[in-house]
């Protein structure tokens, strides 16, 4: 009860710092703090910050899926309800003639966690047209298109999908003790849109209302999408090791993440390694350790 409703946040954070700075398992903290860096949630939500016992969940999610699939991990903090509530999945509507769908993560999930603003070269510089401008990854008919992939998801009622479970049975904080702080989002196909979802040149035709296999087009989709490689791996390098590193620095850490070198794509042990190993990180001799741009 007092985790729950009196000062929970620190029964969250005074934990996560003691295992951080004492465990024997540093390696996977650094990397699930960088996680929690790159896909944010905050307990100064009004929502969030009343279910910490889910706030820890989700970072404990963070600290299993270090080492796993970017893929798999896309996937869970989609998924959470967590994630949910913070940018707008959880029980976003289909819509009606009078209501779209929320777009906040499908606009957050391309910008932030997959595809960036902007296409970029193997080696992170940003691909240019021939008035020399950036050639944006997304527009706002992909945004609409994806938002409607990201109905039909709502908490977790042990296979209850009534109207009543949709609303949380009327219970948005804690809850009735079902665990729904705590479980993967399940689909509520009625609440999902059938309108044709159009996205980063992939479209989902219109008629069906199914919720888990059109999210799993759209994660699909972002997860193979040309920039998420480069995108990604600097956003890591950036939380792990350095704010500006070298284009060339990018591009191997980008080609260990397309391909482990067994032909898995968004291996993060390999990804990992990969930053934590490469020359840039480690050799002092280099040149890079003596640049004003270097570190953090």
């Amino acid at each position: 009860k007092l985790f729950l409703d009196t000062g929970g946040d620190a029964y969250f954070e005074q934990p996560f710092w003691s295992s951080a700075l004492t465990g024997k398992d540093a390696l996977r903290k650094r990397v699930q703090f960088a996680l929690s860096e790159l896909f944010v949630i905050s307990s100064q939500d009004a929502i969030v910050g009343q279910m910490p016992r889910g706030v820890a969940n989700y970072y404990d999610m963070l600290g299993n899926d270090a080492f796993t699939n970017y893929r798999q991990l896309l996937q869970d903090v989609t998924l959470s309800p967590m994630m949910g509530i913070y940018l707008s999945i959880l029980a976003n509507d289909k819509g009606d003639a009078t209501r779209d769908p929320d777009e906040n993560y499908a606009r957050e999930v391309m910008q932030l966690l997959t595809i960036g603003l902007n296409q970029l070269n193997p080696d992170g510089t940003p691909q240019l047209d021939g008035s020399g401008n950036p050639i944006p990854t997304y527009g706002l008919n992909d945004v609409v298109g994806m938002a409607k992939i990201f109905t039909g998801f709502s908490w977790n009622m042990n296979g209850n999908t009534s109207e009543q479970a949709w609303s949380g049975y009327g219970a948005s904080y804690a809850g009735p003790g079902y665990g729904q702080d705590l479980l993967p989002l399940v689909p509520y196909p009625a609440h999902h849109s059938t309108d044709e979802k159009d996205f980063l040149g992939v479209t989902v035709p219109a008629g069906g209302s199914d919720p888990d296999g059109d999210l799993k087009i759209a994660l699909d989709t972002l997860f193979n999408h040309p920039n998420t490689p480069i995108f990604v791996s600097k956003q890591l390098i950036q939380h792990l090791v350095t704010s500006n590193p070298s284009p060339a620095y990018l591009q191997r850490v980008a080609a260990v993440f397309k391909d482990n070198g067994q032909g898995v794509r968004g291996d993060m042990q390999a990804v990992i390694t990969g930053i934590l190993m490469d020359d840039e990180a480690r050799n002092t001799n280099s040149p890079t350790f003596t640049s004003p741009t270097y570190g953090r």
